[in-house]
């Protein structure tokens, strides 16, 4: 009992305090330190724990590995026996749980001893293998090295056979391509264009083989050799496409240029030969189509007979040529525009603007089949022009037609080029019209001359010069109405003024010698009948600027005659106012003799010329007078008369200056002069 009370060397409770006269008692010592004692600590309890498991009852906790024995005690006895056995229970139970380990561990060595064995045993086998494979392995060196080298190959040709499929891709056309080249079953499109710049790409690049070595070399003469072939077989499948598709444009419904057929007239201009041929059947059968399709339009019309025939104006013939012309000129655009939109010109300009015909050479060759287009033209519409310009008598017809194949020929020179076919048929319709104008105009001239006889006793302008003139305006009319410009025609019409007005000019002089030679005061009349018929002749070109050069040298002739007729009238007015001896006298006299001494100027006569001029003075009209009646125009009447006052004026101003002069010998000098200067001026209207 005093040994389980004692405190073991691990208990982990504190002792309570004793009292001093108990110290030495080891009961209460034991007492004491048990009741201080705690065993409330987790190592305390599992210790207990454990304790208390030794000494439970079979079933309850015990197990067969348990060697501790089961002892007999008393009643009551079981806890105090458990108490004093507990150290030796515990060292029994510790040498038990030793003894199971080196039993478990005996079982174990026996375990290793045979593992030991079998990994001898094992590594023996593994030797022999070892063995084996190193045996294997010398045998199989060889087989290995050539497989090595096999694989190697293997790797170089694949590498090989790749570089000899993109050399293929590359240099070789697909099935697909070498079909559209070649076979007749696909049509000239997209696919052909595409193969032949393959074609085209793969010869490019080739030209690199053909500088390497001698392989090199002959690789790139056989492409070039296959390639060409087909190149060849491609260009001649398209030419012969378009011959085909150019033997149908013969209508207007089939004129449609496809894109198909304007890239294979590009792709043919590499190959000039086969593109003239087969330009050559296109203007061949536009040629035909359009000649058949001008004749139709002269004969038949158009469909439905609308519009009606050509032919049926032939009564008409400015409405005839022109509508020969204006058909023509319409076809002539149609067509054009119908080359260049097969050739692929694409001109920027203005409607009605000049065309340029040679900047580039696909606008050459569209002035080259353009030209020939036209060819079939030229005969059937020069020998229906030339016959009506020949059926024509009247001078204003025939310019008519004149202005109209001028026109046309201006702006076809400027559609097609001078250098066309048809322009140069034009150009002779026009000078066949020309000459014929102006032959008819010559004759015209020549049947003035013809028949001429002296002016009537009026004076006035002749009915033939009227005729003349009344052409002339029609001519004129014409011309200014004309569209063509006057650049071009400026020339053209000095000529024509001159070929109708020279012989009127002639006419007129003849007639007016003839009136000089029949009478007595021929000169002044033969001046009054040209002054009538060169103002006439002025009216009537006057009103045109484009006139203005011959206006002028009529405006010449025209003054000469009248300065004729005012130095004819000054001299009648002269001697009606009586200075006429007075005059001469002043400009006929010696030197140094005076004027008074002179006869006609001496006192006297200088009296009585005086006396004359102051009746003249009262008696004429300072406007007009009885002479100049027979000027059909007023003012030149006028001016005439003006002018022959004035120089009467001037000749009485000088007769007083010789008069006042002292050396000319007059005694009261002033008395003489009845009037003075500017009182005279006033009387004659000439201040």
């Amino acid at each position: 009992m005093t040994s389980l009370l004692a405190p073991g060397p691990s208990g982990s409770g504190s002792a309570t305090p004793t009292p001093a006269a108990s110290r030495n008692n080891p009961i209460s010592l034991r007492i004491y330190k048990a009741i201080g004692t705690s065993f409330d600590d987790r190592s305390s309890r599992e210790a207990l724990e454990i304790a208390s498991s030794f000494y439970s009852a079979k079933g309850k906790g015990r197990t067969d590995d348990d060697i501790l024995p089961i002892r007999r005690t008393l009643k009551g006895q079981s806890a105090a026996t458990a108490r004093r056995n507990l150290k030796r229970d515990v060292e029994a139970r510790m040498a038990g749980g030793a003894q199971r380990f080196l039993t478990a561990f005996g079982e174990v060595d026996d375990k290793l001893d045979v593992l030991r064995e079998h990994m001898l045993d094992m590594q023996s086998r593994c030797d022999a293998v070892q063995a084996e494979l190193d045996q294997a392995n010398s045998g199989t060196k060889y087989l290995l090295e050539r497989a090595d080298g096999l694989r190697s190959q293997r790797a170089s040709a694949q590498l090989r056979l790749s570089l000899v499929k993109l050399f293929l891709a590359r240099f070789t056309l697909t099935p697909a391509e070498e079909a559209a080249l070649t076979s007749r079953d696909h049509d000239v499109g997209p696919e052909l264009f595409t193969a032949l710049d393959r074609v085209e790409t793969i010869r490019r690049d080739c030209q690199a083989l053909l500088g390497g070595d001698e392989s090199r070399m002959q690789a790139g003469l056989d492409i070039m050799a296959a390639t060409g072939t087909q190149m060849e077989a491609g260009y001649t499948k398209l030419h012969r496409w378009l011959e085909f598709a150019f033997r149908q444009m013969t209508r207007e419904a089939h004129l449609e240029v496809s894109p198909a057929m304007r890239e294979g007239v590009k792709r043919l201009a590499a190959r000039p030969t086969q593109l003239k041929d087969a330009l050559g059947v296109l203007t061949s059968t536009r040629q035909s189509a359009i000649l058949t399709a001008f004749l139709d339009a002269l004969t038949r019309g158009g469909p439905n007979g609308l519009p009606r025939p050509i032919e049926i104006h032939a009564h008409d013939p400015t409405r005839y040529v022109g509508d020969m012309l204006a058909w023509v000129h319409q076809t002539t655009a149609s067509e054009h525009e119908l080359l260049e939109s097969l050739f692929g010109v694409r001109a920027e300009r203005m409607v009605g603007a000049e065309r340029d015909t040679a900047s580039t050479e696909a606008s050459k060759r569209v002035g080259e089949a353009l030209d020939r287009d036209l060819e079939g033209l030229g005969r059937p519409l020069k020998l229906r022009i030339e016959q009506t310009i020949k059926s024509q008598e009247g001078i204003i017809m025939t310019y008519r037609i004149v202005n109209l194949v001028q026109f046309y020929l201006v702006t076809m020179r400027k559609t097609i080029g001078p250098d066309a076919l048809l322009v140069k048929t034009l150009q002779e319709l026009y000078d066949y019209a020309n000459a014929a104008f102006f032959e008819t105009l010559q004759a015209q001239g020549r049947s003035l001359l013809r028949f001429l006889h002296p002016p009537d006793a009026t004076l006035s302008p002749p009915l033939s010069l009227r005729d003349v003139c009344q052409v002339l305006r029609e001519i004129i009319t014409v011309y200014d109405t004309s569209l063509v410009d006057a650049a071009e025609r400026e020339t053209d019409f000095a000529k024509l003024l001159d070929a109708a007005v020279d012989p009127a000019v002639e006419m007129c002089e003849r007639m007016a010698d003839l009136r000089k030679a029949s009478g007595t005061n021929g000169a002044w009349d033969k001046d009054v009948f040209l002054v009538n018929c060169l103002e006439y002749l002025e009216h009537t070109l006057e009103p045109y600027q484009f006139t203005a050069p011959r206006v002028q040298g009529l405006q010449l002739q025209i003054e000469t005659h009248v300065e004729s007729m005012t130095f004819e009238h000054h001299g009648k007015l002269l001697e009606q106012c009586g200075l006429a001896t007075v005059m001469r006298a002043i400009h006929s006299r010696p030197p140094d003799t005076p004027l008074s001494r002179l006869p006609g100027a001496t006192a006297t006569e200088l009296t009585a010329a005086l006396t004359k001029f102051s009746s003249f003075l009262t008696s004429h009209d300072p406007l007009t007078s009885p002479r100049l009646a027979l000027l059909t125009n007023p003012r030149s009447a006028e001016v005439i008369h003006r002018t022959a006052l004035r120089r009467i004026a001037e000749a009485y101003a000088e007769v007083c200056d010789r008069v006042l002069d002292k050396k000319e010998g007059y005694e009261f000098a002033e008395t003489l002069l009845r009037r003075g200067r500017d009182e005279v001026e006033v009387a004659l209207g000439v201040q």
